[in-house]
């Protein structure tokens, strides 16, 4: 699946992140992240998942978050 460009027009990129947990625990999330802007996807967990299935849900996520903001763009 092909990321969507950000809002800005740059090409986003997929990266790993720690992220603390209500309890106190670290774990792993994936996101896609705007280097221009800054503009950052929804972050989705690693934890019992393969690296490719993370990382493909982070995209549907930010072609999603994408998808909202510029609804005209099918």
């Amino acid at each position: 699946m092909a990321k969507r460009r950000c809002t800005c027009g740059a090409e986003a990129d997929v990266g790993r992140a720690k992220r603390r947990t209500a309890d106190g625990r670290d774990v792993d999330v994936y996101r896609v992240a705007c280097p221009v802007c800054g503009q950052i996807g929804p972050g989705i967990p690693a934890e019992g998942k393969d690296e490719a299935v993370a990382i493909a849900e982070a995209v549907d996520a930010w072609n999603e978050m994408i998808a909202r903001l510029r609804p005209l763009e099918a």
